[in-house]
């Protein structure tokens, strides 16, 4: 039965919409471009394509990548599907991000106002390899990962740092 549920969840399908934001500090948003990328996931694969022009010159070529496993353990699964901060405060062993890389997580708490929850979310490999999967190399090398939640803790929104600049995944109500 669990094994069915794992794999009900798994071919689901989710599409998200991503933003571009480039701030010059704390204070100063230089420019916000609204659902720039838009990023899939369909049964096995996932895919990050480009929604406009702007899309287009931050991404380059479109990104895919098939015969992944979303099942329970996997971060993207866990957050776009399943839109929930695991427990706080310290490292959990055993999620995976695309190629089966196995990772730990952690999401530490940072504020709290207006009825949203802020929290950094830490992700580490555990064993360096030559993978060299785009995704992956996002996460893995980003300058932080912010991710807002409502207060039962179900996640609205993520924000990668990632080379100076912010994208913003905002999770479709449904």
């Amino acid at each position: 039965m669990a094994l069915l549920c794992c794999q009900l969840c798994a071919s689901n399908k989710i599409e998200c919409n991503v933003s571009f934001e480039y701030w010059l500090n704390d204070d100063l948003k230089i420019i916000s471009v609204d659902e720039v990328i838009i990023l899939e996931i369909d049964d096995d694969s996932i895919s990050v394509t480009a929604n406009n022009w702007f899309g287009t010159v931050l991404l380059g070529e479109p990104i895919e990548f098939k015969n992944q496993s979303f099942l329970e353990n996997n971060i993207f699964n866990i957050i776009l599907l399943g839109k929930s901060v695991s427990e706080e405060g310290s490292w959990v062993e055993g999620y995976s991000l695309l190629n089966n890389k196995e990772v730990k997580v952690r999401f530490l708490f940072s504020a709290e106002e207006n009825d949203l929850k802020l929290y950094r979310m830490d992700v580490r490999e555990l064993n360096k390899d030559n993978d060299n999967n785009k995704i992956n190399n996002v996460i893995l090398n980003n300058d932080i990962i912010m991710v807002w939640t409502n207060l039962e803790e179900e996640i609205i929104k993520i924000s990668l740092r990632h080379n100076g600049a912010n994208y913003v995944i905002k999770l479709n109500e449904e």
